[in-house]
């Protein structure tokens, strides 16, 4: 009986030791705002509520069509702005765009996406989160 608890524990023990990287990793995402792209403009703007703290990185999640965004503009509370050439298509396939800012975390105004004007059957909508 000794044996099985001692096997028991050091299993739990040992799953613990190497499940640890994997929650340490955990990234959490805030919502911070979104837009529905539509065909007869050529960008949009997300606001960004600047309150929300520090975020060193963002994600575009896409629902509805694809789109081909051309550069996004990533502008700071402070003022300052960071230019993406984005220069692809943007896909709702289950594949998220990561932004990693250069700088470090920032205090963040709006997110501006520019993309080419085309017909879509559903207007694509983008849905932009943050991490610290």
């Amino acid at each position: 009986m000794l044996k099985r608890q001692t096997a028991c524990s050091v299993a739990v023990l040992l799953a613990l030791v190497l499940a640890a990287p994997i929650f340490s990793r955990g990234v959490v995402w805030r919502f911070l705002g979104d837009a529905r792209i539509h065909g007869g403009q050529d960008h949009d703007r997300i606001q960004v509520d600047g309150q929300q703290g520090p975020f060193r990185a963002v994600q575009l999640r896409v629902s509805g069509d694809n789109f081909f965004c051309q550069r996004i503009i990533v502008n700071y509370s402070d003022g300052a702005s960071e230019e993406l050439t984005v220069g692809g298509r943007i896909s709702s396939e289950g594949r998220d765009r990561i932004i990693d800012f250069k700088d470090g975390a920032h205090l963040l105004k709006s997110v501006e996406l520019w993309y080419f004007k085309q017909p879509w059957e559903r207007d694509p909508h983008v849905t932009l989160y943050g991490t610290r």
